[in-house]
């Protein structure tokens, strides 16, 4: 769940605990478990929020694990995900294996979202209000070719809709133009990952090189584009043994003759790819993309932690036209709730433009 929050507005996190598993320090065993995380949210823009993440891990005996988010809000808030994993990412972490399966569906809906224009100099007074509705299917195989290296390849079916756009507003007519569209692509990953977990990892680095293609032979009818993503992380302890510094350098670039508004490169929110905390969510868009991160995460309290961050971004049209020398900079601070299986997280980050609150699962990065 990805919430922004205006600086007069306030959000009230009420979440109940329930976590039925072993020791965090048995992660890395292969027992049946199951970690269970209900929510109980409250904020002005989709109000009460209610719902709950559940993990099941090794029930069938096959490694596999399943994956369940299901959350409503009385404002008409809609976030459900399916996950399945046969062997689960974090069994399969640094292991050489023949193939891996993911299959993920997802149905995400936002009452109230933003589109603000094209480029680092987008104003945020030009906002365009809207409703944004994804169905997502992701269908994933993979081989570890051996414990460090992996290869993947992804089919993923999209369609999104913008819907109920404001009326006579800077960018009225062009969403208005999007209506729904469907956006099918393909992926190919290639990833050097030595670091100790995919859950929260502490040692080690990661380097991954992804490609995305949208083309008619996969499925479209008029999105064309070629997207690829370099996504370096590094990890190591400080302070002792459960103190941990984080640092991340992504870039992404995008070509084609048809790239959807919803597929271009985006700075902006709580997401994994496009994390700019102390901003609204896809606030900058653009052809292009620069981000650097980095976290300190320590303990505080048996599985509650703390992270403080600092990010800086960019965003163009093209790599003749980067600008590196202005980005857009926040920070922040957040909990962290570790279960077996899953990390429950909750952030706070600032910007010259307001704060942004965001709960969700799993670190950034």
């Amino acid at each position: 769940m990805r919430i922004r929050i205006g600086c007069l507005t306030a959000a009230v996190i009420l979440s109940g605990l329930l976590v039925m598993d072993p020791e965090l320090v048995k992660a890395q065993g292969h027992d049946k478990s199951l970690s269970f995380f209900p929510i109980l949210i409250y904020d002005t823009n989709i109000g009460i929020g209610y719902g709950v993440k559940a993990k099941f891990v090794q029930y069938l005996a096959k490694k596999e694990s399943f994956d369940v988010i299901a959350f409503n809000s009385t404002k008409g808030e809609r976030w459900y995900v399916f996950t399945f994993s046969v062997p689960d990412v974090e069994i399969r972490q640094g292991q050489k294996y023949a193939l891996s399966f993911d299959i993920k569906a997802e149905y995400d809906k936002y009452l109230v979202y933003h589109f603000f224009g094209l480029g680092q100099s987008s104003r945020e007074s030009d906002r365009t209000e809207f409703t944004f509705e994804k169905k997502e299917l992701q269908l994933r195989v993979g081989r570890g070719v051996n414990p460090h290296f992996i290869i993947e390849a992804h089919y993923v079916l999209k369609n999104v809709a913008y819907l109920n756009v404001e009326d006579d507003k800077p960018f009225t007519s062009e969403l208005q133009e999007v209506g729904s569209e469907f956006s099918p692509f393909m992926t190919v990953l290639f990833r050097y990952d030595t670091s100790n977990s995919q859950v929260h990892p502490q040692t080690g680095h990661r380097f991954v090189v992804q490609n995305d293609i949208a083309a008619r032979f996969l499925g479209t009818r008029k999105t064309r584009y070629h997207r690829l993503t370099l996504d370096c992380r590094k990890y190591f302890l400080l302070f002792g043994q459960k103190d941990v510094m984080a640092f991340r350098l992504l870039v992404q670039k995008i070509a084609g003759s048809h790239v959807p508004l919803s597929e271009l490169s985006s700075l902006g929110g709580g997401s994994e790819m496009a994390t700019l905390r102390g901003f609204a969510l896809n606030r900058f868009l653009d052809k292009g993309k620069l981000l650097a991160m980095a976290e300190y995460r320590f303990p505080l309290w048996r599985r509650l932690g703390s992270v403080v961050f600092l990010e800086a971004g960019s965003v163009w049209p093209s790599w003749s036209r980067m600008n590196l020398g202005q980005p857009v900079v926040d920070f922040g601070f957040g909990l962290r709730y570790y279960l077996r299986n899953f990390v429950v997280r909750f952030d706070t980050g600032f910007s010259d433009e307001g704060i942004g609150i965001y709960f969700n699962f799993g670190h950034v990065f």
